[in-house]
Order: structure tokens, then C-alpha cells, then sequence
């Protein structure tokens, strides 16, 4: 089961290892939040956050299965205090790649890449320059790479309830550390029996009993 917590983490380690010393770090967070102190103690950055689910459609004819399509953006940001091209082309030295690389190295990082989980391949969107009077303030360039994938999600059955998972990997044992309601497991099916009649009226029963593994 797909989370967006490993999603946006799986980018961030993606990222963190293919950037290198490009960027100061990489980090999740909501740069819209304009918390302008967080962005400028890792500049140059990039960073990485969940946007939203842009549709959810019916993938089998019960409706209990569902395609999920979703959005992540990368902001990446840079500063340089010598001139506005600087910071969108970069300078002279090492820790001044400019926004403009960092934009190329992070859709090369990402792009077609399924991060090791059950998704499909990012696909890259949109580039677009965040407008930002504080940003601009402080010497500041960000912009903005959008990135859309999509994943399967299961429904439960119509007025059922969660089941206790076994590990505490697994995202419905949020249901069991938060108290929600739950519901016991389905019963173990361990016994089969069926009837067989020939052509000529003669009836065979057979039983067949599953197999506990130990």
C-alpha cells in the first residue's frame, strides 16, 4: 500500500544522493508557508512536498478498487547577492549552481523514476517561477517543478471496518495506534466440499481441507 509519506521521503533521498554538494540540502517542507528563515539557512536547496490528489477513477467494475493520480512539486531555490542573473544562471563558484541547473538536475534526477514503490513513473510537469516579495527581498530565486504520478488504492467493503494489520509497517495500524474502530478478520476458510454427479446419476462427495502453513 502506497503512502505519501514514502513518496515524498523516496524524492527527498533521490534527490539528496543525486545533487550532491549542489545543494545545501534537500528537505520535505511547504515553502509556500513563506517561512523564509527555514529556506534561507539551506540555500541553495531544494524542497520537496505533496501538492495534492488531482482525480481518483473507478479501476474495476465494483468500484472498490480506485486509480489515484497525484502531484508533488520540487522548489528549488538559490541566492546570489551580485546580480539577479547570478541567481537564476549561477556564478563563479561551486556553492553557486543557480536555479536554472538546479531546475534541469532535479527533472533529470526524477523523471521516469518509479523511486523503488508501487507507483507509476514520475512524470514531469510544469517550471514555473514562484513569485515571492520576501523571496525577492532577500536575493532570492525559487521555482517551482511540478511532478505527477498515480497508484492503486483498495476500498473497503461497503459498511466494514479496517482489520487489525500484523506489522506496524503496515498504514492501517494507524487505526489501531489512534483507537479507531476495527473489526475482526474473516474467518479462515479451511475446509472445501463439494458434490460431483455423473451423467448417469451416480453422486461423489469430496472434502478438501487447506493446508496450515507452520
Amino acid at each position: 500500500m502506497v503512502t505519501i509519506t514514502a513518496v515524498e521521503s523516496a524524492m527527498c533521498e533521490r534527490l539528496r544522493e543525486g545533487l550532491g554538494g549542489m545543494v545545501a540540502d534537500v528537505v520535505s517542507w511547504d515553502v509556500m508557508t513563506d517561512d523564509i528563515g527555514v529556506i534561507l539557512g539551506c540555500l541553495p536547496g531544494a524542497f520537496v512536498t505533496f501538492t495534492g490528489i488531482t482525480s481518483s477513477q473507478p479501476h474495476d467494475t465494483r468500484r472498490t478498487r480506485f486509480k489515484v493520480a497525484a502531484r508533488f512539486a520540487v522548489y528549488v531555490a538559490d541566492y546570489n547577492l551580485r546580480d539577479n542573473e547570478s541567481v537564476r544562471h549561477g556564478g563563479i563558484n561551486l556553492d553557486e549552481p543557480g536555479c536554472y541547473r538546479l531546475v534541469r538536475a532535479v527533472r533529470r534526477l526524477l523523471s521516469g523514476q518509479d523511486l523503488g514503490l508501487d507507483i507509476g513513473n514520475l512524470r514531469p510537469a510544469t517550471v514555473k517561477m514562484v513569485t515571492n516579495k520576501v523571496f525577492s527581498e532577500q536575493a532570492v530565486a525559487m521555482y517551482e517543478c511540478l511532478f505527477d504520478t498515480l497508484w492503486y488504492e483498495d476500498t473497503l467493503e461497503n459498511r466494514h471496518w479496517p482489520v487489525a494489520p500484523d506489522s506496524e509497517s503496515d498504514p492501517d495500524y494507524d487505526f489501531v495506534r489512534w483507537e479507531g474502530r476495527l473489526e475482526d478478520a474473516a474467518p479462515a476458510h479451511d475446509v472445501t466440499t463439494g458434490t460431483i454427479t455423473t451423467p448417469s446419476g451416480a453422486s461423489v462427495t469430496a472434502t478438501v481441507t487447506t493446508e496450515k502453513k507452520i
